[in-house]
């Protein structure tokens, strides 16, 4: 049983010692933080300086999460009201989260259109239709409606095959940089065509194999969310890290203009 902490008197204490707060949330998949400090704690309110990228943030999710070196755990806070003149932010109703936000080793995006993915479990018969909620070079999470999940398979440490159709437009810049890596290219093993993306209808399917991490039910969606190791191999890895690349671009983009629209709403 986790022991009654007053997070107001850490809060206040951490003002007092100027301590420095990290400011996270999660955009599309991106890890989007702000390091800052807390300028004062009024009744159950704390008050703290941010930036437009992160503010954009507070506005559109209305939540953000503090981790720091004086704080026993993550916490989730609600937003209260945000000051755009000011660039600050009033936050209330704190609670534990799981410590594991943010702490991904790779990046990992949400795609921008439906990508769907086929994936075979071992020990199925057929494949299986699902869409990817997120991907990184190593891992992604893809979602089964509750009335199509294969809950004898899809148990953490079971293997499968899996087939995701990208847009083909990485395939090209791709194939430039295998050209151009000289000596490096001959580390990239050739000699086996199923090893290579193919194209297929305006589309680049690669090929992997892997196995389920963790199976998060999201029954209130009508859903599982199914976590997942991935292992990418050759020019099917760099596909994956230039669609994540561009992708991360896109995401960068988008918070910018979110965060003029949040800003001109003040002119």
């Amino acid at each position: 049983m986790t022991p009654k902490v007053d997070l107001l008197q850490i809060f206040k204490q951490i003002a007092r010692n100027k301590s420095e707060i990290k400011l996270l949330n999660i955009y599309k998949g991106l890890p989007i933080s702000y390091d800052t400090r807390i300028d004062s704690v009024i009744g159950n309110e704390i008050h703290m300086r941010s930036n437009k990228p992160q503010l954009a943030c507070l506005y559109y999710q209305g939540v953000s999460y503090f981790q720091g070196e004086e704080l026993p755990f993550v916490i989730r806070s609600q937003v209260l009201s945000l000051n755009l003149a000011k660039e600050s932010a009033v936050f209330s109703n704190f609670e534990m989260v799981k410590n594991n936000i943010g702490n991904r080793a790779q990046i990992r995006v949400e795609p921008s259109e439906p990508l769907v993915v086929s994936i075979q479990f071992n020990g199925a018969a057929t494949e299986s239709l699902a869409p990817i909620a997120d991907i990184s070079a190593g891992g992604a999470s893809i979602y089964f409606d509750t009335y199509m999940f294969p809950s004898r398979l899809a148990q953490p440490g079971n293997g499968f095959s899996m087939s995701i159709s990208l847009p083909d437009s990485t395939s090209s810049k791709v194939k430039k940089v295998s050209q151009k890596s000289g000596g490096e290219s001959r580390k990239i093993n050739l000699s086996s065509r199923a090893a290579l993306p193919e194209k297929q209808d305006g589309k680049i399917v690669i090929t992997t194999r892997g196995k389920v991490i963790e199976v998060i039910p999201e029954f209130y969606l009508k859903r599982y969310r199914v976590s997942v190791e991935l292992f990418f191999k050759d020019l099917s890895r760099m596909v994956i890290l230039q669609y994540i690349s561009q992708r991360q671009a896109e995401i960068i983009q988008d918070l910018r203009i979110l965060s003029d629209e949040l800003y001109s709403l003040k002119k």
